[in-house]
């Protein structure tokens, strides 16, 4: 936590600068998409309310309902419903996590914003992140940290730069270890942004939002729904 606190003043001194070249209003998870699709010649296809079909050169690649694209496998949503199965397949691949843990839940809700209780000691407080993974890559990284100006309100961070490899691998781990996911966010407690060690998986979400990757409130913010739909595009070619 102390970590993040650190890079407070200086992200925001550059904050205003981002800001002015994003969208007014910003773009939502579907309009990330789209545009991202629409750059590789990909048409989004409306079908009914919330659920849409991607077709290239005339053939249907892929979907997306909910925040869920095609590359979440119906078995992979099973798996994440079921805390006991997601456990033991984390335990399979000798990642370290505290998913069923008494505070695990509390401490890090996969949906952004969350509330989160300022710890009385910032310096032993875990740093709690949230990447964004696609295929075998990070492809975004942010810290989550309550507002030291108080006002009950969450920050994000963008941090994809500033971690440990491992701290990514441990990332990119997680998401493997669920077979039939390919992109989705994994949430991690670690103790330092340095290291990995001491690191634990806390959550894995496959509707987790791409907006506060692509705008983050401090930081330029990373191309989340662009991985997506280039990887959209690669497991189409297989």
């Amino acid at each position: 936590m102390l970590q993040l606190l650190s890079l407070l003043e200086p992200l925001r001194a550059q904050q205003a600068q981002i800001n002015a070249t994003r969208p007014d209003p910003l773009l939502g998870d579907s309009q990330l998409l789209a545009a991202a699709l629409a750059s590789r010649s990909v048409t989004a296809k409306r079908i009914t309310e919330g659920r849409w079909v991607f077709e290239f050169r005339g053939h249907v690649i892929g979907g997306f309902a909910n925040r869920v694209t095609t590359l979440v496998s119906a078995h992979s949503r099973r798996l994440l419903g079921d805390p006991a199965q997601l456990r033991a397949h984390l335990d399979l691949m000798e990642v370290p996590h505290a998913i069923g843990a008494d505070d695990a839940s509390e401490q890090f809700q996969p949906m952004l914003p969350i509330e989160l209780e300022e710890p009385e000691n910032e310096q032993d407080h875990p740093a709690l992140l949230q990447a964004y993974c696609v295929g075998k890559s990070v492809v975004s990284m942010i810290g989550v940290m309550p507002d030291p100006e108080g006002g009950g309100r969450t920050l994000t961070i963008d941090v994809t730069d500033r971690v440990d490899e491992g701290i990514s691998q441990l990332a990119v781990n997680g998401l493997c270890s669920v077979p039939g996911l390919l992109a989705g966010a994994v949430n991690m407690q670690v103790s330092s942004l340095d290291t990995a060690e001491g690191g634990v998986v806390i959550g894995i979400d496959e509707t987790a939002s791409t907006v506060p990757h692509h705008y983050p409130d401090l930081g330029p913010g990373r191309g989340v729904a662009e991985a997506v739909a280039e990887h959209i595009l690669f497991t189409a070619a297989l």
